[in-house]
């Protein structure tokens, strides 16, 4: 809501907010799925909301979006293909062309307008959409995923919070959809909530996770417009361990992540050792 010139998000039924001091409206339309909201911010630069809900800002897009994608993109032995469902502000999409061997990349979103709103308020999230290896199709990602069988090697899963369309995109039915859509080494990326603030039921969301791929584990990491700031994902494998860095992409990650802003492997290796109180949420044992 936008109260005397602040947007506040509320969250955990209502009992919990976070504010941000806005200096101008940019964009607002109801698109055919959802509200869409562009603001200026004192703290954050520009942002982002769906239905309300804050998505992406200035100030810390790199954070998510260099997470989900090079975290995999590290384990894998090969990674031809990539699948995005959701993420139509184009950031993860930004982050794996920066990888060569890539030969394809696919774009699901299933709301056009969050694309084209993102290429004029936040170019640098879109730069990657011209690559020639990047398919951008407006469709829905539940129903997409249902065809593909055993064609990509690393699924990622940038949805909204598990609410109206976006519930379906964190059920064991859906995951085992992204697990026969994988190659036999393939590996999924979703985002899973804040599980101080445990307003969906992060267990239930692993736990589910856990039905399907044989190797679940969580990784965490700060997004400030985040509800709480303190976020997590999961890392689904069919074969190989979040801390098993291929060797071979050593010296070309290292090149990488000198232009990077959050990720390097240093993190990559340490980010998968939790707390007690991050392991009893997500029931890992």
């Amino acid at each position: 809501m936008n109260v005397d010139g602040w947007i506040i998000e509320e969250s955990f039924r209502n009992t919990f907010s976070m504010g941000f001091k806005t200096t101008a409206h940019l964009h607002s339309e109801r698109s055919e799925y959802q509200q869409i909201d562009v603001y200026e911010t004192d703290s954050v630069g520009r942002l982002l909301l769906l239905d309300g809900k804050t998505m992406v800002s200035n100030k810390d897009e790199f954070v998510y979006h260099e997470v989900v994608s090079h975290l995999p993109y590290m384990v894998t032995r090969q990674c031809k293909n990539v699948l995005i469902i959701g993420g139509g502000d184009g950031g993860v999409v930004r982050e794996f062309v920066k990888h060569p061997d890539i030969q394809r990349i696919d774009l699901v979103e299933i709301d056009e307008r969050v694309i084209e709103v993102s290429k004029k308020y936040f170019p640098e999230c879109t730069s990657g959409l011209s690559d020639p290896r990047v398919r951008v199709l407006c469709q829905d990602g539940f129903a997409f995923i249902k065809k593909a069988k055993k064609e990509y090697d690393i699924v990622v899963i940038d949805s909204t919070d598990p609410v109206d369309f976006a519930s379906a995109l964190f059920t064991d039915s859906f995951y085992q959809d992204v697990y026969n859509s994988l190659t036999d080494e393939g590996i999924m990326m979703n985002q899973t909530e804040n599980p101080f603030l445990d307003e969906f039921g992060v267990k239930e969301i692993y736990n589910n996770m856990r039905k399907v791929f044989p190797l679940v584990r969580s990784v965490t990491a700060p997004m400030l417009i985040y509800p709480g700031v303190f976020w997590t994902w999961g890392f689904s494998s069919k074969k190989y361990g979040p801390t098993d860095l291929n060797p071979e992409r050593l010296n070309h990650m290292a090149g990488v992540e000198r232009n990077l802003q959050w990720y390097n492997m240093d993190w990559h290796r340490g980010a998968f050792s939790l707390s007690n109180f991050h392991k009893k949420m997500i029931g890992q044992e």
